[in-house]
């Protein structure tokens, strides 16, 4: 085997991404229609069981937004990230989790209603899994082509990680004057 670099047409040292580029994007396709065929219908079923579960489902639908995440990075794109620079890791890490607090959190929160929340689950499955590998694949090709990460994507990432703030910010206000209001009705109340 050859130990010195190979160079491409414009002088510029070649890197695994460059060699390996179809190869990746191939593998990264059959593993995106196996985990959507089989997870689709996973959560489609989980999400017929979650109105059964009464109290339960506190813990399932949660337990679906996870499941599905943990799927997403360990079996869809875990080899792909792997060609992606450290700044692009990160980035892409963070988008994928904001996306599924964002859409996955509501979505599979509509497990609830019984049948349409099977459907909707199952949809949810469906865009979140297509979102991930679209933007894996879109990284991947950007890191082929040497291309710095795009102005869009960090305005997105910023606008859902300042969206995330704000609303916890105001779940933890409104616990605080739930819990505000609770104990001064009770001490008005004399109990």
């Amino acid at each position: 085997m050859c130990r010195h670099p190979l160079f491409d047409n414009d002088g510029s040292e070649l890197r695994e991404i460059d060699l390996r580029y179809d190869v990746v994007r191939d593998a990264q396709d059959e593993r995106f229609r196996k985990i959507l065929g089989i997870g689709s219908a996973a959560a489609a079923a989980v999400a017929l069981l979650v109105p059964l579960a009464h109290l339960a489902a506190a813990v399932l639908v949660p337990a679906m937004l996870i499941a599905h995440l943990v799927a997403i990075r360990l079996v869809l794109i875990r080899d792909a990230r792997r060609y992606l620079s450290p700044s692009r890791r990160l980035f892409s890490r963070w988008i994928i989790r904001l996306s599924f607090l964002w859409i996955g959190g509501p979505g599979y929160g509509m497990a609830v209603v019984p049948l349409v929340g099977a459907a909707v689950s199952g949809a949810v499955f469906a865009l979140l899994t297509w979102l991930a590998h679209s933007y894996v694949l879109h990284h991947l090709a950007r890191e082929r082509d040497r291309r710095p990460l795009a102005s869009w994507e960090i305005v997105t990432l910023v606008a859902l990680a300042s969206a995330t703030v704000v609303v916890l910010v105001v779940l933890v206000a409104a616990v605080v004057v739930v819990g505000w209001s609770v104990s001064h009705l009770l001490e008005w109340l004399g109990m």
